[in-house]
């Protein structure tokens, strides 16, 4: 299948070049974000494969009463984790062959197989689409109302049975969070900051010629600003005499065209969904000084260099002076990063006993994210403690609701989000675990009091 616009529509096209319109106008209609459009086609793709493999017809089907079987269902679900580029390929008999009985068992456990989370999100989607499948094509064309009632509870039965068909990961799990403990968060901010020439290098081992704009981003990353975020702040959004950054949807300054590679900010043009992600936040004073040597250095050189100003007043440009116009800049930069943070030591694990098992911290861009909401969420806790005359500040044993409302501004996330319950609920493990360390080192005092007692 192939995809494209047409004027606003996003066009999904059949292999042979005529317009899927179901899949079409489903899309359309459902999503905004080019991103999630892009997602929910790849999943659709899946289900498009798996329909024209086993010859099912959800048209024909639907004059019979029925929609999908239960061994179309299984072999389905069994699909949804393949990649999607061995998918394209499979013929429909080689489909077959892979989802039968004999190959059942090892399907999911096959090489490159996605996560559960992936095949969990395809099913879901797949499923979204077949409920407005029913109440769009369907529903309202079906005289017979036995008929209806017929179909609805057979598409009730489907969609129910690929939500549930891969349970939930630990990916929303406290202790799954990739979040680096405060003393070294810190010292990754302090080297970022005080030594750029020594983290930020090019492939050869010197100092990279865009060190002061990658220092800048660095930083913004451990404000907790998205990649996608980041690549999209105007330089009309910083405010240095405040210290404020306003964060807002600057898709319109661009001149080409948006794709899912694009840096943008998330749900920018959601009209369906409330959110938080257009805000403004303060920034700490060292990150303002950043990006203002960044805009009085490189950037301001980058623009001399140039007959015309191409920069489409964006924040960070490249060697070229134009915007930043992929996500994966922002992936190499952060992976040459990281190997040499670990090449220095600071992100070896330690102690940690949440990384026991390995020898040093994973780093991207959305570790630094983490760990800017762990440290938000334990500053602000800790300044009401303050605020209320606790006796051990350092202690809470809940985290208050106008923390986590804090947190959905500061980080945007929706209104209706549990992100913030998910660090509460690791903050609070952390605490238990510093209790915990606490009594044993009492426990330990009392051990060698008592042996000091019977020596004597």
């Amino acid at each position: 299948m192939r995809r494209g616009f047409a004027r606003k529509n996003y066009i999904v096209l059949h292999d042979d070049g005529r317009i899927h319109y179901p899949f079409s106008k489903y899309i359309t209609e459902s999503y905004t974000n080019p991103h999630t459009r892009e997602l929910v086609a790849q999943s659709l793709e899946c289900f498009y494969r798996f329909c024209i493999a086993y010859q099912v017809e959800l048209l024909n089907r639907a004059s019979e009463g029925r929609a999908l079987t239960h061994g179309e269902l299984r072999d389905l679900v069994d699909l949804c984790y393949r990649p999607l580029d061995e998918i394209k390929a499979l013929s429909g008999k080689k489909m077959a062959s892979m989802l039968s009985p004999k190959a059942r068992k090892t399907t999911r456990e096959l090489s490159h197989s996605v996560e559960p989370n992936t095949a969990r999100k395809r099913l879901h989607q797949i499923a979204e689409y077949l409920t407005y499948y029913f109440e769009v094509f369907l529903e309202p064309n079906v005289r017979s109302h036995a008929l209806r009632d017929q179909l609805r509870h057979e598409y009730l039965k489907v969609t129910s049975r690929l939500k549930k068909a891969v349970g939930g990961t630990k990916q929303s799990h406290h202790l799954a969070i990739q979040s680096l403990p405060t003393d070294k968060y810190l010292k990754i901010i302090e080297e970022v900051f005080l030594r750029p020439d020594k983290l930020f290098k090019t492939a050869g081992g010197k100092t990279s010629r865009t060190v002061m704009r990658d220092r800048a981003m660095t930083l913004l990353a451990c404000e907790g600003l998205r990649p996608g975020t980041i690549g999209n702040v105007a330089i009309s959004d910083f405010r240095p005499q405040s210290g404020h950054l306003v964060i807002k949807d600057n898709r319109h300054r661009r001149t080409e065209r948006v794709s899912t590679g694009t840096p943008k900010l998330k749900m920018g043009d959601s009209t369906k969904i409330n959110h938080a992600s257009e805000t403004m936040i303060s920034l700490w004073p060292f990150t303002v000084q950043a990006l203002q040597e960044y805009i009085d250095t490189e950037r301001k050189n980058v623009l001399l260099r140039g007959l015309k100003n191409r920069s489409s007043g964006f924040l960070f440009l490249t060697r070229e002076g134009e915007p930043v116009k992929h996500r994966s800049s922002f992936t190499v930069m952060f992976h040459r990063l990281g190997k040499r943070m670990r090449d220095l030591g600071l992100l070896d694990v330690d102690d940690d006993p949440y990384f026991c098992e390995q020898p040093k911290y994973d780093f991207y861009s959305y570790v630094l994210r983490h760990s800017a909401a762990s440290f938000f969420l334990s500053q602000k806790c800790l300044e009401i403690s303050r605020a209320q005359g606790a006796q051990r500040p350092n202690e809470y044993s809940d985290v208050p609701d106008r923390v986590k409302d804090l947190m959905k501004l500061r980080f945007g996330w929706t209104v209706t989000s549990k992100m913030p319950e998910i660090y509460a609920a690791r903050a609070l493990s952390d605490q238990a675990q510093v209790t915990l360390s606490e009594f044993h080192q009492s426990l330990m005092q009392q051990v060698e009091k008592l042996r000091q007692r019977k020596e004597r």
